[in-house]
């Protein structure tokens, strides 16, 4: 048997034994203090957050759908590629419009040419008019047809740009950067302008929006926050795996808030930006969001299994050194607040960094006094010195002078209690 389990055993057979005095008919029987595993408390500067779960979306969603009708006669991309802005995707069959094109451009200088015809004969009958050889209403209806071929010159320029615009269309271009999906579409099919099946779609995954929800009491908070903070707070994006949360996660920043509570859930919903060059997150990709608000000056940070709740609310044990090792173990009623990571949890109250809270201990016990002594989780002993006692003898020696400690303030502990009872009682008895 190693040390240490020695030491285990000697603090686990204290718990009742007998010393014998000086005179063999006079026996004390002495009770050690109970053991008890405390953890200091922890004072760090922390921010408060709010906890959701969200979902990826793509900044930017296009659809890619024909402008112009035709046969699809060349597909320029493979699925799955990443794609710049402009870059031509497909080609519809482009005959039928540059027919369109050439046609209207015809049509058009025909147009030019019957204006400048009239023009010419504006100029000629100028003069003839001012000397009255030409009569007024006849110069005027010259006039009238000048402006009447610029009108149709002007009409069928707009039917060659549209021609232009629709031979242009045949090239199916990427309206923005991002990564394109499948083919819907495929070369031979034909294709209805505006209508139908996209041919891929283009999703930006180098900048995205993270949607997530909170609950619609914290909306008040958060929006004052948000106006604080100029308009903008700080968030953690992470996989929602829990292995995986810690190595893939991200800061983004959350600056939109939706117009409407969701009534059926009591949720409002928030909207983030996040930078993704990288492709850690991927649209539709549910995550989990850490939403952080005010920091708090030396927040109170103990394990979460030391806060417990009582019929009056929630408390932890505070052990408060007395002497030699030896603790007394105080009821000290807190508040709870954020958990963090490791089991943290944020309190409020009587507690302060450093002080030691108990971990493990046996509440039985305490009714008897509530004294106690530091322990390892196997047992071993703390002493005086804050050093885990290494040696059987030690353990022995402190367990000895504990106890005998530790009867004497038990003496005076029940005393006060008594003396207070019977204070109490004289009170009520008088006011009868």
């Amino acid at each position: 048997m190693n040390d240490v389990c020695k030491i285990a055993t000697i603090s686990a057979a204290a718990v009742c034994f007998m010393i014998c005095g000086c005179e063999k008919k006079q026996e004390a029987i002495l009770r050690p203090p109970t053991p008890a595993v405390l953890t200091e408390a922890v004072s760090k500067t922390l921010p408060k957050y709010v906890s959701s779960l969200g979902t990826i979306a793509a900044s930017e969603s296009v659809n890619v759908v024909p402008q112009v009708s035709g046969q699809i006669v060349k597909i320029n991309f493979n699925q799955g590629d990443f794609v710049k802005k402009g870059q031509v995707l497909a080609k519809i069959d482009s005959r039928p419009y540059e027919a369109a094109v050439r046609q209207a451009e015809g049509n058009l200088r025909q147009a030019k040419a019957q204006l400048k015809i009239d023009e010419l004969e504006v100029e000629r009958n100028r003069n003839l008019a001012k000397n009255n050889y030409v009569d007024k209403q006849t110069f005027d209806s010259y006039l009238a047809k000048v402006e009447m071929d610029k009108g149709n010159v002007e009409s069928l320029q707009a039917v060659l740009d549209d021609a232009k615009i629709k031979l242009d269309w045949c090239d199916v271009k990427a309206p923005v950067d991002g990564k394109v999906g499948f083919y819907n579409i495929t070369v031979g099919n034909v294709v209805q302008a505006g209508a139908g099946t996209p041919i891929t779609t283009i999703e930006d995954v180098d900048n995205l929006y993270v949607d997530f929800v909170i609950a619609s009491q914290d909306l008040n908070d958060v929006m004052n926050f948000m106006k604080s903070s100029g308009g903008k707070l700080k968030i953690l994006v992470s996989y929602i795996e829990d292995d995986m949360s810690d190595k893939k996660s991200r800061l983004a920043t959350a600056d939109i808030v939706l117009n409407k509570i969701r009534y059926a859930t009591g949720t409002a919903i928030l909207r983030g930006s996040l930078e993704n060059k990288d492709h850690l997150f991927w649209p539709n990709q549910p995550v989990k969001v850490v939403l952080y608000l005010e920091t708090v000056k030396d927040a109170v940070l103990v394990p979460d299994v030391c806060v417990q709740t009582g019929t009056l609310g929630q408390y932890v044990y505070v052990a408060r050194p007395v002497e030699g090792g030896v603790y007394r173990m105080e009821q000290v009623w807190v508040e709870s607040g954020q958990l963090y990571e490791g089991g943290l949890r944020m309190i409020s109250g009587d507690v302060k960094g450093g002080d030691l809270i108990a971990q493990r201990v046996l509440h039985l016990m305490l009714q008897a006094g509530p004294f106690v002594y530091r322990a390892t989780d196997n047992g071993a002993i703390y002493g005086p010195d804050g050093k885990v006692i290494s040696t059987p003898e030690g353990a022995s020696d402190f367990i000895k002078k504990s106890s005998v400690l530790t009867e004497k303030l038990r003496a005076e502990y029940f005393a006060k209690q008594a003396s207070a009872s019977s204070g109490a009682s004289k009170d009520g008895s008088n006011n009868m």
